[in-house]
């Protein structure tokens, strides 16, 4: 292991509590155009950020402290970052979409908010109290984007399911004049600037920002390769197929549905073979010519079981392709529906969708480098080991929908 690279052992943890990013080790975003006219191009992935209280005891979030973004470079210099002041929140971080996973955070919040209604019975509901054995999830919005010439990383913090629990949350961060390469990215729980711990003696319960930290995990900036249609990570090259760019809107009937190609490539290009997961880890992003982020919402109605074609192993110098099942359909008070199945038995859903110019990715996004497969021969289930994890952003590919 190189001194770069990040370590699941290298956060901190005091007396139970610490902080965990619940996603891969390496996490790539291609870098948008710089374009010399007035529209933005941007690059959005969301990551989770998890607060555990693994303690017998409850504890109290100080509404003093925040987290905090802290960046390094591959020679290990700390970036300065700065806090976005008075920003109002615009529509492109309202609806930044979830990342897969949503129902299961769902019903732990479901879950975690009824002990605390159900204990509230005996004491004064406190938003800010972390029962123990809880893990309170933080969404965090990493976006690229062009400002001044320069290219910009920001962190937003949207914890857009909860915002009256978590309004504390509410700083926003940039660091500015980033370029290609490799950087190191965690975040630490603390005070802004100058501000002092809360005198409630509640809160003292909680760390400062030295002795609570996430892991590191690898950020990679990449430019995009093949007419700017790819990336390329380690050897393995990502990128999004539509043959067609120029789609008929279908008929406004109900039942009539117009089938859309759209699919992911992922070509081996190591000298050693590559398992990839295609459940439940392509992650569809859809924005129109402003670059607003369509709202994109989880459904699902069934489970599926992975299977050992979930997983294909791919050799060197062959690839593997992934073609979702997606549905253009029109639906009343004139709004288009588009759905792209996710492999898990549920499925991705665009609304309001209308005639004009789209752009459309997908972001690899696979956290478990092992996993259980059934097996319809034996009717058991399996480990299957080895799968390539990390989150990979592939370039936009721009597409039309005309009036039929």
């Amino acid at each position: 292991m190189t001194s770069f690279e990040s370590n699941e052992s290298n956060f901190f943890e005091r007396d139970g509590i610490h902080l965990r990013i619940w996603e891969p080790n390496i996490i790539v975003l291609p870098i948008p155009e710089n374009r010399s006219d007035s529209s933005i191009s941007v690059e959005i992935v969301e990551i989770k950020v998890y607060l555990i209280n693994n303690t017998p005891n409850p504890c109290h979030l100080n509404p003093n402290q925040t987290l905090i973004p802290e960046l390094l470079t591959s020679d290990g210099q700390v970036l300065q970052g700065q806090i976005i002041l008075d920003e109002p929140v615009d529509e492109l971080q309202k609806n930044i979409p979830p990342q897969s996973g949503f129902r299961i955070w769902l019903r732990q919040f479901i879950s975690h908010l009824a002990q605390l209604l159900k204990r509230s019975e005996t004491r004064v509901f406190d938003p800010r109290l972390i029962d123990s054995g809880l893990h309170i999830p933080f969404t965090l919005a990493l976006r690229l984007i062009w400002q001044n010439n320069r290219l910009q990383f920001q962190v937003i913090n949207s914890p857009r399911y909860s915002p009256i629990i978590f309004s504390l949350l509410d700083k926003s961060w940039f660091f500015d004049g980033l370029q290609l390469g490799k950087y190191q990215l965690r975040f630490i729980w603390g005070n802004v600037g100058n501000s002092e711990s809360s005198s409630d003696p509640q809160t003292r319960e909680i760390v400062s920002a030295v002795q609570l930290a996430t892991q590191f995990v690898n950020l990679r900036l990449v430019e995009p390769v093949d007419h700017n249609s790819a990336i390329e990570v380690d050897g393995i090259c990502f990128e999004t197929l539509m043959p067609e760019r120029v789609l008929t809107l279908p008929e406004k009937k109900r039942g009539i549905k117009a089938r859309m190609q759209l699919g992911i490539r992922i070509t081996n290009n190591t000298p050693t073979a590559v398992r990839l997961s295609f459940f439940a880890t392509i992650i569809p992003q859809l924005l129109e010519t402003n670059n607003q982020v369509c709202l994109r919402g989880y459904f699902s109605t069934i489970t599926k079981r992975p299977l050992v074609s979930d997983f294909p192993l791919v050799m060197p110098g062959e690839n593997a392709t992934f073609f979702p099942y997606s549905l253009l359909y029109w639906r009343k008070r004139d709004q288009f529906i588009l759905n792209i199945e996710a492999g898990d038995g549920g499925y991705w859903s665009f609304k309001a969708l209308k005639a004009g110019i789209y752009q459309i990715q997908f972001t690899y996004n696979n956290k478990d480098e092992i996993t259980e497969i059934y097996d319809r021969e034996t009717m058991n289930m399996n480990l299957i080991e080895g799968i390539w994890m990390g989150i990979v952003s592939t370039p936009k590919v721009e597409f039309r929908l005309m009036k039929a």
